[in-house]
């Protein structure tokens, strides 16, 4: 059942790094590269989970491991948000695109690229901004379970807490290459498997949720 289940993976990954390739290559380090409408709508994200981080950080420097990363915007913001002194930075990518121009264009001491799912070490805490909407399945089973163990190598490795946001609607469903979650079911997901759970949401991302799992001091 592992091999049959690591070959899905290999393959979901593969499918989703081809997709990620084309885009990048038409529309570049944009909003656009990486699926987002705009920069209004990936920034807000983004800043969104940095302050859900900050608001829980009670250390003088945290790390953080940005599954997903693409081309980094995440730790632009860190820098623009004047944090990079707070903040050691790990960006992981399955698309070596990615990562290959995060490493040529992002040069810092306390940041790192490569690729992976999740982090080779503990971290204080993981995030996932956009990681799991798209998908190259119309099976929300392989997709769900996909995303699940995921989460779930991700959680073993997050020493304070995991951080993710996902498109919602009140039916889980896959529509247009887009996985729509429901509150309640991800909720419940995420408390019996994982730990304390809050979700929030924000007025101008009415079809997104933030997910904030907690682990136990």
């Amino acid at each position: 059942m592992f091999f049959i289940n690591n070959i899905i993976h290999i393959i979901l990954n593969k499918q989703i790094s081809k997709v990620y390739s084309k885009r990048f290559a038409n529309y570049n380090n944009t909003p656009k590269g990486v699926f987002w409408n705009n920069t209004l709508s990936q920034d807000l994200r983004l800043n969104i989970i940095t302050n859900k981080v900050l608001s829980l950080s009670k250390q003088n420097t945290i790390s953080i491991a940005d599954i997903g990363c693409g081309y980094g915007r995440l730790w632009n913001i860190i820098k623009e948000r004047n944090l990079e002194k707070k903040i050691n930075y790990y960006g992981l990518d399955i698309n070596k695109d990615f990562i290959s121009f995060c490493q040529k264009n992002i040069n810092c001491q306390n940041v790192n690229f490569e690729l992976g799912t999740f982090p080779s070490k503990k971290v204080d805490y993981i995030v996932m901004s956009g990681t799991y909407n798209l998908t190259p399945t119309n099976s929300l089973k392989i997709w769900e379970k996909y995303v699940f163990e995921n989460l779930c190598l991700n959680w073993k490795l997050a020493d304070k807490a995991l951080i993710f946001n996902c498109l919602i609607n009140q039916n889980r469903q896959i529509k247009n290459s887009l996985y729509f979650t429901e509150l309640l079911w991800i909720k419940e997901l995420c408390e019996k498997n994982f730990g304390i759970t809050e979700i929030s949401k924000h007025n101008l991302l009415p079809n997104d949720i933030t997910i904030t799992i907690k682990k136990l001091s």
